[in-house]
């Protein structure tokens, strides 16, 4: 996924402007605001590699990386299809959560952030920071 001004998010499949999209705060890396999950990156334009994870119930923490940051939070998804969006468009293939008008679960697991930074400041790195997303419908 290609990132610009260190924003990436998550956006309910029929929204179709996205408008103002708020970037976390520096110390943030996961946020629900205004129908979208906002992700700080660590660079301000490069390429991360994301995956998404769906889950019935809460999924153990991750041990198959060294992860530099995690967080959790709430977020409600009317359609039940995501995209992971940046400033230059939606991702494709959407993201099939499975079940509409659901409130979820979302743990974000991030790596690479701090080399991200460094090397975006000399060009357009790929793949340095990586994602991990896991969904499971709130209780």
């Amino acid at each position: 996924m290609y990132v610009e001004f260190y924003a990436l998010w998550t956006e309910d499949s029929d929204e179709v402007d996205p408008g103002e999209v708020p970037v976390p705060a520096e110390t943030e890396l996961l946020a629900s605001r205004d129908r979208r999950l906002c992700f700080r990156s660590g660079g301000h334009t490069h390429s991360a590699a994301s995956t998404t994870e769906i889950w019935d119930r809460e999924p153990p923490q991750d041990e198959r990386e060294t992860w530099e940051a995690c967080a959790d939070a709430e977020w409600f998804c009317r359609s039940g299809e995501v995209a992971l969006w940046s400033y230059g468009g939606p991702s494709e293939p959407l993201v099939e959560l499975g079940l509409p008008d659901t409130s979820w679960q979302v743990r974000a697991y991030v790596t690479g952030q701090e080399r991200a930074r460094r090397l975006a400041q000399q060009g357009a790195p790929e793949d340095v920071e990586r994602f991990l997303v896991q969904f499971w419908p709130a209780k």
